[in-house]
């Protein structure tokens, strides 16, 4: 095999060891990374976006003071603006390669440190079948 051929063959091995460099590094050490870095701060807005959207359908369900209902809806609003945050980070998550799976894992995670009955934490997200 001659000097050419032999640099040829180099520089082919090089660009395919590159190239499982950067597969690896996508498909994982990528997402794991947004997990160490990301993971507490979605953990903690999934819990406050949850207790958002319940204090929304408690305000809308209130059946006392029209007054008071107001309010509380409008503190609700304001409230649900964590779930935009939540959202944000959700996507740059999976935009770091975390799948949906691991995402839910997280959530998953937040029920059984917080001990949120399953059954609560998907109720406000139901929708009417009426």
């Amino acid at each position: 095999m001659n000097a050419r051929n032999m640099t040829l063959q180099l520089c082919v091995e090089i660009v395919i060891a590159t190239c499982l460099v950067v597969i690896v590094f996508m498909e994982y050490l990528r997402p794991e990374m947004a997990e160490l870095m990301f993971g507490s701060e979605y953990k903690n807005l999934a819990l406050e976006c949850d207790y958002a959207m319940h204090d929304e359908v408690s305000a809308k369900t209130f059946a006392g003071d029209e007054e008071v209902r107001h309010k509380m809806e409008i503190s609700g609003d304001v409230g649900l603006a964590v779930c935009h945050e939540y959202d944000v980070l959700r996507k740059r998550m999976l935009g770091w390669g975390m799948d949906d799976f691991q995402l839910a894992q997280l959530g998953l995670e937040v029920l059984e440190i917080e001990r949120i009955p399953v059954g609560r934490m998907v109720e406000p997200h139901k929708m009417s079948r009426y």
